[in-house]
């Protein structure tokens, strides 16, 4: 129903991403990181503590709605309406564009390549996890989240300065951390290929003869053959606000066309 109107959808869009960083983020402190995760799988063997978990009940709510969400939704739920550093992201971005700062376009052949990084540093932290739980913590440093959310940028500088570069690199193209570099996306992609729904709709015409929906999509989730890429889709909904636009949507504007031709008295 959102979808159906886009001025609602961008005012639900941007009001709720503003709430997940300054209220989940920054107030409450709730920035999930790829060592929770890590955390969950360790469990697995070694027994579930669950004093250990409610030691930060918000955390624990939220990993709990993170596993039921990527069933559901694979990891579209959490990483694009629930991540605060994420959403601090996509904030940045329509800022810049709406500033007019240019936006770089990452050609298909390279994003496929670097999408691949986010996995192997998944990988690499998991591997690290079973020999040296410290030695991984250190290693997850590769996260910003900690400097930018958690301790809102009062952190030390070099650890600022790498927040402040991905941020910076994500003013011209769009989440550039959460497609390439993100291992607790990593992770949730894996999880949410166990996903039992496919809630975002697609017609015939999607991918030939009409890409509109592909153009659209600010990360590129939309493959050529007018599918969706859920392992990187964020369930941003703009496709979906294209979908029911009959001024927008190619084949509803043929539908749309040919019926206020039928109304059209002939002469």
């Amino acid at each position: 129903a959102v979808a159906r109107r886009p001025r609602l959808h961008l005012m639900l869009r941007l009001g709720f991403l503003a709430w997940t960083v300054g209220w989940i983020g920054w107030v409450a402190g709730a920035q999930l990181s790829v060592i929770h995760m890590l955390n969950w799988v360790q469990s697995v063997g070694a027994g579930v503590d669950w004093a250990f978990f409610l030691m930060e009940p918000l955390i624990f709510l939220m990993s709990a709605f993170l596993v039921v969400a990527a069933l559901l939704w694979g990891r579209a739920a959490f990483c694009g309406w629930l991540c605060p550093f994420g959403a601090l992201q996509e904030l940045l971005n329509r800022l810049a564009v709406r500033l007019r700062v240019p936006q770089i376009e990452v050609p298909a052949r390279l994003a496929e390549r670097l999408t691949a990084v986010k996995y192997l540093v998944f990988f690499g932290l998991l591997g690290l996890t079973f020999y040296s739980i410290e030695l991984a913590y250190a290693v997850s440093g590769v996260e910003p989240f900690k400097a930018a959310i958690t301790f809102r940028f009062d952190a030390p500088w070099p650890a600022v300065a790498y927040a402040v570069a991905l941020l910076a690199v994500g003013l011209t193209i769009e989440r550039f951390y959460c497609r390439f570099i993100c291992p607790l996306g990593a992770g949730l992609a894996i999880l949410g290929r166990l996903r039992m729904f496919d809630w975002l709709k697609r017609r015939v015409d999607c991918g030939a003869p009409c890409r509109k929906c592909e153009q659209v999509c600010p990360v590129r989730a939309i493959r050529v053959d007018g599918t969706i890429d859920m392992n990187e889709c964020f369930y941003c909904l703009d496709c979906q606000v294209v979908y029911h636009d009959a001024h927008q949507c190619p084949p509803l504007i043929k539908r749309r066309r040919r019926r206020e031709a039928a109304k059209t008295p002939a002469l």
